[in-house]
């Protein structure tokens, strides 16, 4: 599969060379046509095309959101802000009821590596889980989102992004709106004609309303051989770690989802871990210290 970049400029392409298409048997001139950047982070539209019905002569935005086949996240960096802007002021309750959901899963997850598991690179500390949009099912830690209809539109077109991303700036102007995207196009491969991309676009308010949408809890580790952890992430379920009478105790935290991000967590492993003396070299040394309800690999 080819890159995202590479398959949105060869799209972008096929609509500068053609100059006009015909969709839905009306017939359109490109007036502008080009990526949107918004200011700060990303928007839901990757192609912004500006029409003029050539029957009507009425212009029409199309603003496209292009999903490859194997792209399977919707939105995987999710931060409570996005998520307000998802879900509603029920974004808590939505959140908490689908962590409630697998909660079993993270209290029969490891906590502590003191060797390798599965893709966990040994000696390292459960900092907690973040929280993900995906079009299937994502692990242990997944499972179906309950939303409405108009929630499903929001997800795919970003019709509540702040400011900032949705009125992005294409070809160095800044146009109202342009970040949320109104169409969808699934693309395996560019080998095709226009005509057959052009016949694959979707309206996202037909498309969305016709998909599950799940959420998948993704694990952030602090690890001890490179004293880090990927990112400052927003944490849908955080552990509390805490050393109290010579006892390393682990609490799970599932009602404050994406108010605590990783730093925070990171760091107090880290002090817990000096306070103990304790690096990558003599880790296994942590094994004297853990609270028996702590999972850990031997």
């Amino acid at each position: 599969m080819i890159k995202h970049g590479e398959t949105e400029r060869s799209i972008i392409r096929l609509f500068e060379e053609a100059n006009e298409f015909i969709f839905e048997k009306e017939k359109y001139e490109i007036i502008n046509i080009g990526k949107p950047r918004p200011s700060k982070g990303e928007c839901k539209t990757d192609i912004y095309i500006l029409t003029k019905n050539l029957n009507t002569s009425t212009n029409r935005e199309f603003k496209i959101s292009i999903k490859q086949n194997d792209a399977d996240f919707l939105e995987n960096k999710m931060s409570f802000e996005r998520a307000t802007e998802v879900f509603g002021d029920e974004a808590k309750e939505v959140m908490v009821k689908s962590i409630k959901s697998v909660e079993k899963s993270f209290s029969d997850d490891y906590l502590i590596y003191f060797k390798k598991h599965k893709r966990t690179e040994e000696k390292c500390i459960k900092i907690g889980w973040k929280f993900e949009l995906l079009n299937k099912h994502g692990g242990e830690r997944s499972g179906l989102l309950v939303l409405t209809d108009e929630q499903k539109i929001d997800v795919y077109s970003g019709s509540n992004l702040n400011v900032n991303k949705k009125n992005a700036k294409v070809n160095g102007v800044e146009i109202c709106d342009s970040g949320v995207a109104n169409f969808i196009l699934k693309v395996e491969n560019t080998d095709e004609e226009l005509d057959f991309y052009l016949k694959n676009l979707k309206p996202i308010e037909e498309f969305a309303i016709t998909k599950d949408i799940y959420f998948a809890c993704k694990a952030i580790n602090y690890r001890s051989k490179v004293d880090k952890w990927d990112g400052n992430r927003p944490l849908s379920v955080f552990i509390e770690w805490s050393f109290v009478n010579n006892v390393l105790f682990a609490n799970f935290v599932i009602d404050r989802p994406l108010e605590v991000k990783a730093n925070e967590i990171g760091q107090n492993i880290r002090n817990i871990l000096k306070q103990l003396n304790i690096n990558s070299d003599n880790f296994i040394e942590l094994k004297g210290y853990i609270d028996e309800n702590v999972n850990f690999t031997e």
